[in-house]
């Protein structure tokens, strides 16, 4: 049996640094060969692909600007106000009646609008939206006959639809226009002093109203109003024969945002219902008419939700 010898033949340094050059340079000449071959559409397609990657890299990097106001899904506050009520007459010529006046009331609130179709594409139902807002005061009585403190409450309910627009885009003024029903009532228990008693009023009103609210640097400034048309008046139109009311309200505020969909708030308002009234000789009280007014400045926060 004879036996096969293979000789292994020692490979030199030389010839395997010739060899990894060899290597090199073929992948070096593929290379070339591929970008020779790649066409000058695809290459412009891929350009055009990294450049539209880098602005949103960079908006990645830089962070994406804050939603405007006027462009939420939804919106809550809660505001303290310190409200105040006067309610004078007009050619008083009885003297059963006088004039009332609280000042210095707290009067916490809470308010919060819902634009339901803010995400949708649809250009005019996307700002239109649902408002509400209810305040109610605390510890407030009225001095009745003798000075005996007399039980009194007061409370404000407003609902209804708002629309909004942005005439110079997202980063300009916003103006809302709003309807609804409001209601006011300023209840005093019953003391059987006609003077304190016709200082209970329950305004039912349909309300048309404009808002608007401007970017003012960091901060923004609001103002708005609306006109009041009652429904119904409570015990104060009671004491005269036919009486007549209307309503206008006013308001203003400074908006000072201090955390991502947040800002705080300050601000001032003010109702104003006159009262004529049709009264004659013999009329157990008689006056041309009355002055309802009332106001308040409020603090408070907001939260705006995208």
């Amino acid at each position: 049996m004879r036996t096969r010898r293979t000789l292994a033949r020692p490979v030199s340094p030389a010839l395997s640094r010739r060899r990894a050059r060899r290597s090199r340079a073929a992948a070096l000449l593929g290379a070339a060969l591929a970008a020779l071959t790649t066409s000058p559409a695809r290459s412009a397609r891929a350009a055009e692909a990294a450049a539209a990657l880098r602005p949103e890299a960079a908006e990645r990097d830089e962070g994406r600007a804050p939603p405007a106001v006027g462009t939420e899904l939804f919106s809550a506050g809660v505001d303290l106000e310190i409200a105040g009520r006067t309610l004078s007459y007009t050619d008083l010529l009885s003297e059963n009646l006088r004039t009332y006046e609280v000042l210095g009331v707290p009067m916490p609130s809470l308010r919060a609008e819902l634009y339901p179709l803010a995400r949708s594409a649809l250009p005019v139902l996307r700002d239109l939206g649902l408002a509400l807002s209810y305040a109610r005061a605390v510890g407030l009585d009225s001095e009745g006959a003798g000075g005996a403190s007399v039980s009194t409450s007061w409370s404000r309910l407003h609902a209804g639809l708002k629309g909004r627009y942005r005439p110079a885009g997202q980063a300009g003024p916003v103006v809302f226009a709003s309807g609804g029903l409001c209601w006011t009532d300023f209840d005093v228990a019953s003391t059987g002093d006609p003077s304190r008693d016709a200082a209970a009023v329950s305004y039912v009103a349909l309300r048309l109203g404009v808002d608007g609210r401007l970017p003012v640097g960091p901060v923004a400034l609001e103002a708005g109003a609306g006109y009041q048309a009652p429904l119904s008046m409570g015990a104060l139109s009671s004491y005269f024969r036919e009486p007549s009311a209307g309503g206008v309200d006013l308001r203003v505020a400074v908006a000072v945002p201090f955390a991502p969909g947040l800002e705080a708030r300050a601000g001032a308002s003010y109702a104003r219902f006159f009262y004529d009234f049709d009264a004659e000789p013999g009329d157990p009280y008689i006056a041309g008419g009355a002055l309802d007014q009332l106001f308040g400045a409020h603090l408070g926060v907001a939260y705006y939700g995208y």
